[in-house]
């Protein structure tokens, strides 16, 4: 057994004690029992100390440091899945004006070419900056509204579930319609011109 006098001491005080326990107790595997004196099972203290052991062992090798890993998984898990919706978004809506990738669907202009010609986020980033750094004197009319509007936080400058593709097609659907209702309308009264020619024919046949 080794001198007294060449044991470390390591618990003087409480502060002592708990970052001992703490830096030694996490760092076995065993838990602070494998640093601890091993008792003799001839003393009284013997099955007090098993139990000690045993407790350190599961409450805080297994069920604490647990609960700790496992919150800083979920929180990473949660992270990388947020992520995944973010980009998900991204590819499949509008940055600008919110519309989905099938609101294009048997359009003559494509969501690809939608967000990259027609709403590109870069050119409304960079239209922002030019306001930005502009002289107030030589604003246009269009940039004085920006302006003013990016000053007063509100974003109704935007299109918002707009785009000047889909309303073209709507518009040219909308005539195509017109023709088709005109070309009906015409080819009725042609059939009733006819009816009524006929008609008048029989009449004077009596």
């Amino acid at each position: 057994e080794a001198d007294p006098e060449q044991w470390e001491r390591a618990c003087d005080t409480l502060l002592m004690c708990i970052v001992t326990v703490l830096n030694h107790g996490l760092r076995n595997g065993g838990g602070v029992g494998d640093i601890l004196r091993k008792p003799s099972k001839d003393e009284s203290l013997f099955p007090a100390r098993v139990v000690y052991d045993l407790l350190f062992f599961f409450i805080v090798i297994i069920i604490v440091l647990n609960l700790i890993f496992g919150v800083i998984i979920d929180t990473f898990a949660d992270l990388r899945s947020e992520k995944q919706k973010k980009e998900e978004i991204l590819k499949t809506t509008c940055f600008i004006c919110g519309l989905e990738r099938d609101k294009f669907d048997n359009k003559t202009v494509s969501f690809e070419e939608h967000i990259k010609y027609e709403h590109n986020m870069w050119n409304y980033l960079y239209f922002i900056v030019l306001v930005r750094v502009k002289n107030k004197t030589d604003y246009t009319g269009p940039e004085s509204y920006v302006a003013q509007m990016i000053k007063n936080k509100n974003l109704d400058w935007f299109p918002r579930m707009r785009a000047m593709s889909l309303v073209s097609n709507e518009g040219e659907g909308e005539q195509n319609e017109i023709r088709n209702l005109q070309d009906k309308l015409n080819t009725t009264m042609k059939l009733v011109s006819h009816l009524t020619s006929q008609l008048n024919e029989l009449k004077e046949q009596v």
